[in-house]
């Protein structure tokens, strides 16, 4: 993983971590004003509603991991039961990822199943997850179709430090590559209003190699903790990101449409000019 790849994947948000008819909830309202998250409101209730499906509509090649087709189910109320990508390329498979609780409703595991085996023989991978006193531990292992872990791999370790409000205030990865390498490197947030406004990007040596500044509407982020295997920008953050720069260079923006509910409807890339469009329904 590249730099250029760590912020793509930072700056692409809106959908998980957990990789995955439509029911018409309300119309839909525009607000294209950025503004800063020391403004923003209280979101409106929306605990009744849940994500069923993500669509994209016009060329979100670039866009990264959250901007892709995704149609979630569910065991009960907001717990995931499994998310389905379908191929986002005409070489690529359909991803179905499947989750796992504890008594608790905390997510202990998810397993993505490949539609087909990759060139080094895994057939996919499993993410497990471990907690202690303000901190999560996630792990991960790719596995064959003898359901053996696939020798010789070098599993990546991330551990989540959380304040007392749940909030992830630190990302520490290990075992990640980058430039061909393994390496360590760490995320550090800063928030405002409920919202992570800035991201420093620490390498092995603990040398900030770059820093996000993000600003938000005032409206409900689905996936406000609903479930930590999300980057943790969008897990932690309240609202929904309308403005991304990294140090002093391009801005990146995103425009969105609303619900009557305060929830997203459709989220465009200002740039690319493609279009995210959420689908909700009751529970």
């Amino acid at each position: 993983m590249n730099c250029y790849q760590v912020i793509l994947g930072l700056l692409s948000l809106f959908a998980m971590g957990c990789q995955q008819g439509t029911d018409a909830i309300a119309p839909a309202v525009t607000a294209t004003t950025s503004i800063n998250s020391s403004t923003a409101t209280t979101p409106a209730t929306t605990a009744n509603l849940r994500l069923k499906q993500m669509t994209v509509q016009g060329d979100n090649g670039g866009l990264g991991p959250y901007f892709i087709n995704t149609r979630f189910s569910y065991k009960q109320g907001r717990l995931l039961s499994q998310v389905i990508v379908p191929p986002t390329a005409p070489n690529a498979t359909e991803l179905t990822n499947e989750c796992t609780y504890d008594e608790q409703g905390r997510l202990t595991s998810y397993r993505v199943r490949y539609g087909q085996a990759n060139s080094d023989g895994s057939v996919g991978e499993l993410t497990t997850y471990t907690f202690g006193d303000g901190f999560i531990e996630q792990t991960t292992t790719r596995f064959q179709a003898n359901g053996q872990p696939l020798p010789d791999q070098l599993n990546e370790r991330n551990i989540y430090r959380l304040n007392t409000q749940g909030q992830v205030t630190e990302w520490q990865q290990e075992n990640i590559i980058r430039y061909g390498f393994p390496t360590r490197a760490r995320y550090v947030y800063t928030y405002e209003n409920g919202n992570i406004v800035k991201a420093a990007y620490l390498n092995a040596n603990d040398r900030t190699e770059f820093t996000i500044n993000y600003q938000y509407d005032d409206k409900v982020n689905p996936f406000n903790k609903w479930s930590y295997t999300f980057d943790p920008v969008l897990y932690s953050s309240r609202n929904n990101i309308v403005s991304a720069q990294v140090d002093q260079g391009t801005v990146y923006k995103t425009e969105y449409t609303y619900t009557e509910q305060g929830l997203p409807r459709t989220k465009k890339d200002v740039a690319k000019g493609a279009v995210l469009s959420y689908d909700y329904e009751s529970f």
